[in-house]
């Protein structure tokens, strides 16, 4: 009986010797699989699903800084204009880079190992500091030692402060990844790079640009570095044709599909609208904006203001929302075009929505925005911001004349991106509504500026926390001495997570995924993680 069992086990080991020898041979290459896809095969979706969860983020974070407004009604983007950043609202951006982005850059960095091909390599630890980096900046903490863990449901929490510690040396890999020459035969970067067409430099210039980026974050820390940003910037894009941009696509002039399209297109929709303050940054109208004899008006204003046409077929810019009137907490309302009519359902179609419409009749609903077309730029990393973090830099160093030149290289930079005419780019940078001389210029004048070309990027709100908003050290508005002239706390504040005049928001909360089912990990990383005020409690450089 044993000798039968014997025999019968060691056939068996045969048959499943052979069969998994079989298996190897006959992989399908079409099927889900965790090792076959080439790493060609696997950077154009890491790319496009990170762009999700970043730009998704700066949707949220344009709510929140007060780029944007929004109709009525008690939903997520409603909540981010009150600054409630609910449990809900926040978990897109997670789960885009979690799911479906962070557990799948380790994969390329094996499959890429494999290969000799080092530009994947250093591609893809760009990504993983970048999306561990920008994440950290929104929620403060997040489980990053052991968020891809086999079997691990519940990963523990890791500070902000300790994520910065590795991705800064990651992207020091990276830059030396991208500076190998690629064993032969190994794909070449083109074949799988949606992000810089295959450009190895422009890919270093990329983590040159978030080193530079990161680190100018720690502006308010003891152990901040101005040289070391500066010789970050240095090595940084320097042109738009050098930035890192996403390019949107409209695949026809009618088509409904969105597949490709901005997300911007996607997540502002018809309910977005502009605010008081954006517009009044955009066309000088603020507390020390630059003014003269030969104001010029800004030609990004039609670019990033939506116009709609009235019956006579004159056009009229939007009416703005002021965050700080009673308006947002009843209004604006939502209103659609009425065909029949030639008109629209209610009154409030003077705050224009931002998606570009025309009407059967060919009557111009809204022009829409350059930032909410379907086939529009993400602007992720580029030579406008490093101009503007340099004059930053700078100004605070007193070296005044070149913070001078980098502010208005960072406005041209911002420009040409946007594919303004260099005449009128020289018109406007001539002009005095910029401005001229080095003893003039503020530190508002900078990242006012800086707002303006950030819009719709995270950045925007990590520099309004570093800046302290419009406040005072105290956390009191202040109009003399607050950096974003005119920002306020909205009329309709979550008060429960803002309860006093000093309190701004500071973090993202925790989305629902982990305090429904990791609260564990959570509040031993922070006890109160799962109140509304954890909102208002400054992550670590921005203490």
């Amino acid at each position: 009986m044993k000798n039968i069992l014997y025999i019968a086990a060691v056939s068996a080991t045969l048959m499943l010797s052979s069969c998994n020898k079989w298996l190897d041979v006959n992989e399908n290459p079409n099927s889900a699989n965790s090792t076959v896809p080439t790493p060609q095969q696997r950077l154009p979706s890491l790319l496009a699903q990170f762009v999700d969860s970043y730009e998704s983020a700066g949707t949220r974070t344009a709510f929140i800084g007060q780029q944007l407004a929004v109709v009525n009604g008690n939903n997520n983007n409603w909540n981010l204009t009150r600054w409630n950043t609910t449990a809900s609202s926040t978990g897109w951006p997670w789960q885009a880079w979690y799911v479906n982005t962070a557990v799948n850059i380790d994969p390329i960095i094996v499959a890429s190992e494999k290969l000799g091909a080092y530009h994947y390599i250093g591609a893809a630890k760009i990504m993983k500091a970048w999306g561990f980096g920008f994440m950290a900046d929104l929620y403060g903490m997040l489980p990053y030692d052991e968020f891809d863990k086999v079997n691990n449901l519940t990963p523990k929490f890791d500070e902000g402060e300790y994520v910065y510690s590795k991705i800064l040396p990651l992207l020091d890999e990276a830059i030396a990844d991208l500076s190998k020459a690629q064993t032969e035969g190994a794909p070449a970067l083109s074949a799988g790079d949606t992000f810089n067409k295959g450009d190895v430099e422009k890919w270093i210039k990329l983590a040159y640009g978030l080193k530079a980026r990161f680190l100018n974050h720690q502006s308010k820390l003891s152990t901040y570095d101005p040289q070391a940003v500066l010789a970050a910037v240095a090595k940084a894009a320097k042109s738009a044709s050098e930035s890192t941009v996403m390019q949107y696509v409209d695949e026809t002039a009618t088509t409904t599909n969105t597949a490709k399209a901005s997300i911007q297109f996607t997540n502002t929709g018809t309910t977005a609208r502009v605010t008081k303050l954006y517009y009044d940054y955009i066309t000088n109208n603020y507390t020390d904006a630059p003014t003269g004899a030969n104001n010029v008006v800004d030609p990004r204003l039609d670019l990033l203001v939506p116009s709609s046409q009235e019956l006579d077929r004159s056009f009229r810019r939007t009416l703005t929302v002021d965050m700080s009137s009673e308006l947002p907490k009843t209004g604006p309302a939502s209103y659609v075009y009425v065909p029949a009519k030639n008109n629209f359902s209610t009154k409030d179609s003077v705050y224009i929505t931002l998606r570009g419409e025309v009407a059967p009749n060919g009557r111009v609903i809204s022009t829409g925005t350059w930032y909410t077309k379907k086939g529009s730029k993400g602007l992720l990393v580029t030579s406008a911001e490093m101009k503007f973090i340099e004059a930053e830099v700078r100004f605070k160093l007193g070296e005044k004349a070149a913070a001078l030149a980098a502010y208005q290289q960072g406005i041209k930079g911002h420009m040409e991106l946007m594919d303004i005419s260099a005449t009128d780019i020289a018109k406007f940078l001539a002009s005095s509504s910029v401005v001229q001389e080095a003893g003039k210029l503020t530190l508002s004048h900078i990242m006012i500026q800086k707002y303006i070309a950030l819009s719709y990027s995270p950045e925007q709100w990590a520099d309004l926390r570093r800046m302290n908003y419009c406040a005072d050290a105290s956390g009191n508005y202040n109009e003399a001495l607050g950096v974003y002239k005119g920002f306020k706390r909205p009329s309709h504040t979550f008060t429960d997570a803002y309860p006093g005049q000093t309190d701004w928001p500071r973090r993202f909360a925790i989305p629902s995924y982990e305090i429904n089912f990791n609260i564990g990990q959570v509040k031993a990383a922070n006890p109160t993680a799962d109140l509304v005020t954890y909102q208002n409690q400054r992550i670590w450089w921005d203490k």
